[in-house]
């Protein structure tokens, strides 16, 4: 059966839309590129009242966020030390701090996310685990068809480990959802899905592996709303409707909890003296 040329001109018109729909990234670079935020040399500082899971029991604590553009050595892949130099390029970076009370010790850890101005991806993580057991360290920077992992663990046969691992262009790591969902190109109501590679920070080296995760997109009160899927379970987010959309508070799939306590944008490098903890509070900082 021979159909005519326009019907045909259609089809494919028709089909080349939908191909294009499929790939078209859910995120934008607006926020990222957001010179009047990310350009004023300062950080946004941001605390958490925190209820987190460890051993199977809520353990009340604090959680810090700190985020921050800053050069990066291309060779390297940490800070640039010459930020002028042509080898280097501008990272957004958000710490997450974790201080976790357990009975007669606790879990310091601290997790770092490294994205590329450009194209928003995440281009590195490293997490630092310590606890009164022993000393974790892991690490991920992202190769040609996915991302090199390392960790050096005090568990017995996760002592040392070194992979490549191929994953979808479009993966997301769980630890990275805190900013990334910031990222979202906003449409009430929408969804759409993706590989997710679950939490890394713990003391243990499991392997990369990802599984498919349902973001939903909606509103809930004064605050955006982003609903998370995935195998594990289920995660809110909900964060401010006005830029740059902190996060308000997240509540995890295990029950754990994050509530924003304060935030402000402060050069926190800058102050390291007695009595400078009195700037995380944004009523007493100034200029």
């Amino acid at each position: 059966m021979k159909f005519p040329s326009i019907l045909v001109s259609l089809l494919l018109l028709s089909l080349t839309g939908a191909n294009s729909l499929a790939t078209t990234s859910p995120f934008s670079q607006t926020l990222l590129e957001d010179e009047n935020i990310w350009g004023d040399g300062k950080a946004e500082y941001s605390i958490y009242e925190a209820t987190l899971l460890r051993y199977g029991i809520s353990r009340s604590s604090e959680v810090r966020h700190i985020l921050v553009r800053e050069p990066f050595s291309t060779k390297a892949l940490v800070k640039a030390d010459n930020w002028q130099s042509e080898d280097t390029y501008n990272v957004l970076k958000l710490n997450q701090i974790i201080r976790v009370p357990t009975g007669s010790y606790r879990y310091d850890q601290m997790y770092s996310s490294f994205w590329k101005i450009d194209n928003g991806d995440l281009l590195k993580f490293s997490l630092s685990s310590i606890d009164s057991c022993g000393n974790t360290y892991k690490q991920g920077r992202r190769i040609s068809n996915g991302f090199h992992y390392q960790a050096f663990t005090y568990w017995e046969g996760m002592d040392e480990v070194d992979s490549k691992t191929a994953l979808p262009s479009n993966t997301l790591f769980y630890d990275e959802l805190p900013w990334k969902l910031r990222t979202l190109d906003w449409k009430e109501g929408s969804t759409f899905t993706a590989p997710l590679v679950p939490s890394v920070i713990n003391s243990k080296a499991k392997p990369i592996k990802t599984s498919s995760a349902k973001f939903t997109i909606t509103s809930s009160g004064e605050n955006r709303m982003v609903t998370v899927r995935h195998a594990q379970g289920t995660d809110t987010f909900l964060f401010a409707q006005e830029s740059p959309y902190r996060l308000v508070k997240w509540t995890m799939w295990d029950g754990g909890e994050l509530i924003l306590r304060s935030s402000v944008r402060i050069p926190y490098w800058n102050l390291n003296k007695p009595g400078d903890e009195k700037f995380l509070q944004s009523e007493v900082y100034s200029e």
